[in-house]
């Protein structure tokens, strides 16, 4: 009779990687680039630890999502759409870019990402992507210019895109996309490491949140009213050991 697949049985003495602490290394992480712990270093980010705490200046609000109808020029805006094509585009022998067609069920806009050809492969005909950027107008029509993308297929979080998104500090050659990417794997693998060092009775007395949603929120804050919150407790904390 015919069998079904098996598992393959755990070579001997093979165990899984041990779990990510916030004194680990960031070297520690899941596909993290030699090039991108060399850039962190300049930022002073040597630990899991130093990524949970590396803390954004501000964010950008894409959390309200619109049709393609309803774009304005000069605006900050977000999109859920189809792409309908995508092809490479050359400006000169060395200059190339990507230009796409994305629509959804109130029309169709052109997008343009500046110097990033590899985006052909990754846009796929009839893929779902949110598109979060500023919109221009170029010869009477609306073009997204080097928008924030997000493919929506098998994404449980939309990161870059569809909410407030974290803007970090900078250095040269790291971009957001690689910063924000990484310093959400280390909250999402070192989060529960943060403990609480207050008393209950005193947080709820001053009205604090939690040590840990604070952490959590002020990355990826669910409202701008969640991100006040957690301002206020890690602002607190800060002068609270000051004072100690």
């Amino acid at each position: 009779a015919a069998k079904g697949p098996t598992r393959r049985p755990r070579a001997a003495g093979a165990r899984r990687a041990p779990p990510v602490t916030l004194d680990d290394p960031v070297v520690n992480l899941r596909r993290i680039a030699k090039q991108t712990v060399t850039k962190l270093g300049r930022l002073g980010v040597t630990t899991v630890r130093d990524l949970v705490y590396l803390f954004p200046h501000r964010h950008n609000d894409f959390a309200n999502v619109r049709t393609i109808s309803q774009l304005e020029p000069g605006l900050e805006q977000t999109v859920l759409v189809t792409v309908w094509e995508a092809s490479e585009t050359r400006h000169g022998p060395r200059r190339r870019s990507t230009q796409a067609v994305v629509g959804d069920e109130t029309g169709n806009v052109r997008v343009v990402w500046f110097n990033q050809p590899w985006l052909v492969r990754t846009l796929r005909q009839g893929s779902e992507v949110v598109l979060s950027g500023k919109v221009n107008v170029f010869q009477g029509r609306l073009v997204f210019e080097s928008p924030e993308y997000e493919l929506v297929q098998g994404q449980e979080e939309l990161v870059h895109t569809g909410r407030l998104v974290p803007v970090y500090p900078a250095t040269e050659g790291l971009a957001q996309r690689t910063l924000r990417r990484t310093v959400k794997q280390a909250q999402d693998l070192g989060l529960s490491g943060v403990t609480e060092f207050l008393p209950d009775g005193m947080t709820h007395r001053l009205g604090l949140s939690s040590l840990r949603s604070a952490v959590a929120q002020a990355h990826y804050p669910d409202t701008e009213a969640d991100w006040r919150a957690a301002r206020r407790r890690l602002a607190f904390d800060e002068l609270f050991m000051l004072q100690l």
